[in-house]
This record gives structure tokens, C-alpha cells and sequence, in this order.
């Protein structure tokens, strides 16, 4: 999920009138860590095999409708690169292909595709693949591929010449059991965090007419706002206890709700029933009470620009877990080298899993 670096670029006469305060660089190295910063340190994503992932539908494809479904191996390569050879391909219009999330381009990642075309019509698939693009399976289905049709990812991730495998095994055994934060990933952020730039730029009154671009900033600044909470209630011992005023969401699911914490709520949450929640801002008042909705609207306020730019943009409030726990987590040791294997849902980020068991520095692609 690492595309949201590809928003740095921008044409050099909108650069030009954009003032300088506006090209920073963004550090992120303050957000706090659940199981304490990791003591070893391991090289991720040398090449693209290191990071393996599998797109898990969660859904029968009906074999039959308008839209046909492909199920593509993709290496070195972003979900966009290969929206665009699709398109041309069969002679479609990039809108007519269909996709259910970003995928890392540095990576080998299994994702499917849509694309709409008459149900009579025959097509030659037998030239499709090409050195990066290999066509694993293909299918029709009623209805076209949308973004965040997934149930999960599956990840099968090499992290090489780990200086401690000792400790980055007993950290991921205690992932396996308490999980981790559910922080957006530094992908989300773009290549030093320039996709706040983009924010920060917006929400001064400028025109970025580019969607792709603006998406990009819109998504960060929500997110790095979610992070921020989520940040926080590490800091003050209120990340896995809930307290009065809570909003907690059901797991696997956007339906949320608030109640007094009592002992059914400790029961709920220690079964993983229910999971506290933070805010994806938008539209609309903060769901929460008392400690917590003054925690939540200090630090929203602190990017007031950016709360009203996401609400005039037409994003509406939402809620999002601020715990991560890896599905059916499992490690092979191989000598200094660790494969470790996972299901997430879709939306969660890996390297926010992986932050919590070595130190990497993040690869951008």
C-alpha cells in the first residue's frame, strides 16, 4: 500500500506558486508503540519477493454477468500501472476498470480486477500476462469490483539479517495475543510525508484540481488525525483499558455504538466482540463523552484547517478500531532471517504490524 507516495508529483508551474512553508518534511517517529520500540533492527522489502501478498475476496464470483473478473499476479508494479495496461488491453476506459484496494508496488501482490464488458462478448486473454503481469485465473461476475470489497489481505513477509531474532519472536508472540495499534501506515502519508503538504495546501484555499492528488491529501490528513488519537491514549495508559464516554465499534463491522463501561463491555472486549474506537473526521459531532471527547477535539482541533476542508469536501464522521490484531499469525526461523505470515482486514496496514517487532526504515515505491 505504498502508492500514496506516487502524489508527490505535481506539474513545476503549480509548485512554483505554492509557498516554501508548504515542502516539509514530515516526521512520524513520536507516535508511541504498544509493546515498547523494537530492540532489533532487520532489512524489509530488499526485492520484491520479500513482501508477498493475496487479496482474499470473501465472496463467491458468480461465474456469469457483465464484468469479467481477473485474478493478476503483479511484481514491481502499482495497482494504477496496471489499471492503465488493462484499459488499453481490451479498449476500455480507465473507469471501467474495477479494483479493491492500493497494492505496494515493490511487492509481489496477488489482487483482482474488473472490467466491464458486454456478456456475449469473447475475449483472447492468451497474450494478456506480460513480465510483470502473469494472469492466474479469470471469471464474470454481476457486479463491478469497488474499493474496500475485500474481507482481507494475506501477507507472507522476509524480514532479513534480523540483529535479534530472539526478541522480535517473543514481541511477535505477544502481537499474536494483544495485538497491535491500528495505525495508518507511513504509506499513507506519501514519501516524507508530502501528502500533508498537499493538505496543508488545501486547506489554504488552493485548487489542486488533480483527483488522484486531492484524494491523496484528503486520506492522509484524516488518517495522520486517527493516528494522533490513537497516539495519545497510548500515552495516557487508555489504549487497551476503556473508560466512561468510549465509543466502540463491532469487530469486523462499521457499526459502532457507546455505553458505559461495565462488566459486560470487559467481557465483549476482552472475547474481541467489540474494540474501542477512534474518529475518521468528518461531518458531524464526535460520537463520544466526557475525557474522551475532550482528548478527541484538542487534537482534531490542533489541524482545524484540515477538519473543515475534510468536511467541506464531503467526508462524514466515522469510527475505526484503534486495536490490530493479525489473524492466524505465524513465524518460520531462517538462520538471522524471519518469514512471518498473516491475515489482515482490508484497510489495515502490515508495516504497522511489523513496526512492533523490529525496526526497518520504510521503503517507498
Amino acid at each position: 500500500m505504498t502508492e500514496q507516495a506516487s502524489s508527490t508529483t505535481a506539474s513545476s508551474a503549480e509548485q512554483t506558486k505554492t509557498p516554501a512553508e508548504f515542502f516539509k518534511d514530515w516526521s512520524f517517529e513520536h507516535w508511541a508503540y504498544l509493546h515498547g520500540k523494537p530492540k532489533a533492527s532487520a532489512k524489509f522489502k530488499t526485492i520484491p519477493e520479500d513482501f508477498v501478498v493475496t487479496e482474499n475476496l470473501g465472496f463467491e464470483l458468480t461465474g456469469s454477468g457483465e464484468n469479467l473478473f481477473l485474478l493478476i499476479e503483479k511484481t514491481e508494479l502499482n495497482t494504477g500501472q496496471v489499471c492503465e495496461y488493462l484499459a488499453k488491453f481490451f479498449n476500455r476506459r480507465l473507469r471501467d476498470i474495477g479494483y479493491a484496494g492500493l497494492k505496494d508496488k515493490q511487492s509481489v501482490s496477488r489482487q483482482w480486477f474488473s472490467i466491464q464488458m458486454n456478456v456475449t462478448q469473447d475475449i483472447d486473454l492468451t497474450t494478456l500476462s506480460t513480465e510483470n503481469i502473469k494472469l492466474i485465473s479469470h471469471t464474470r461476475h454481476i457486479k463491478k469490483l469497488k474499493i474496500g470489497a475485500l474481507k482481507s489481505n494475506h501477507f507472507d513477509i522476509l524480514l532479513k539479517d534480523i540483529t535479534d531474532v530472539i526478541d522480535t519472536i517473543g514481541r511477535l508472540e505477544q502481537i499474536k495475543t494483544q495485538g497491535v495499534p491500528n495505525y495508518f501506515g507511513l504509506q499513507r502519508f506519501g514519501f516524507k510525508g508530502n501528502n500533508l503538504n498537499w493538505a496543508d495546501r488545501m486547506s489554504s484555499g488552493e485548487d489542486i484540481k488533480n483527483r488522484k492528488i486531492k484524494g491523496f491529501a484528503l486520506s492522509a490528513s484524516r488518517s495522520y488525525i486517527f493516528n494522533e488519537v490513537v497516539n495519545e491514549r497510548l500515552k495516557q495508559n487508555i489504549f487497551t483499558q476503556p473508560v466512561n464516554g468510549d465509543v466502540f465499534i463491532l469487530t469486523g463491522s462499521n457499526s459502532y455504538f457507546s455505553q458505559d463501561v461495565d462488566d459486560e463491555i470487559i467481557k465483549r472486549l476482552q472475547e474481541n466482540d467489540i474494540q474501542i474506537s477512534a474518529p475518521l473526521f468528518g461531518k458531524g459531532e464526535f460520537a463520544t463523552k466526557g475525557q474522551v471527547l475532550e482528548l478527541e477535539s484538542e487534537i482534531a482541533g490542533q489541524q482545524a484547517n484540515w477538519q473543515k476542508m475534510l468536511v467541506d469536501n464531503g467526508l462524514k464522521q466515522e469510527r475505526r478500531s484503534i486495536l490490530l490484531k493479525p489473524e492466524d499469525l505465524t513465524w518460520q526461523v531462517k538462520g538471522n532471517d524471519l518469514l512471518v505470515s498473516f491475515d489482515l482486514p482490508t484497510g489495515c496496514f502490515a508495516t504497522s504490524v511489523l513496526r512492533e517487532c523490529v525496526d526497518f526504515i520504510q521503503e517507498y515505491s
